[in-house]
């Protein structure tokens, strides 16, 4: 099964350049004035949606998404750099530890260090 996650955004040049070089996702393998797409994996990916409501409220969404990394304290560096620090959560997704963090837009996601 592919499957891909879809964060609407006001900014989209503010976080592309975010999920490039802050989360370090890579680069975008398609991109134009509407939206992005970046590949996480073999059948993973994730889409950066441009939209104009303003109405949306990214910080209660009750949709977020996860991701692991090799590093946390580099990545964790890089988001308190960029003023967007991480905070720890209670909850684990199978992992020792878990944070949660959020875009320029308020958009959540969470994190965990690779095994």
């Amino acid at each position: 099964m592919k499957s891909a996650v879809v964060i609407k955004v006001n900014d989209l040049p503010l976080c592309d350049k975010f999920y490039r070089e802050v989360l370090q996702i890579g680069s975008s393998e398609l991109i134009s004035s509407f939206g992005c797409f970046y590949r996480l994996g073999e059948e993973s990916g994730l889409y950066l949606i441009k939209t104009t409501a303003k109405f949306l409220e990214h910080g209660s969404s009750a949709a977020s998404w996860s991701f692991t990394t090799p590093d946390m304290a580099a990545l964790e560096a890089r988001l308190k750099k960029s003023g967007y620090p991480l905070f720890k959560e209670t909850f684990h997704l199978g992992y020792d530890e878990c944070r949660r963090g959020t875009d320029p837009e308020g958009n959540q996601f969470f994190v965990m260090e690779e095994k």
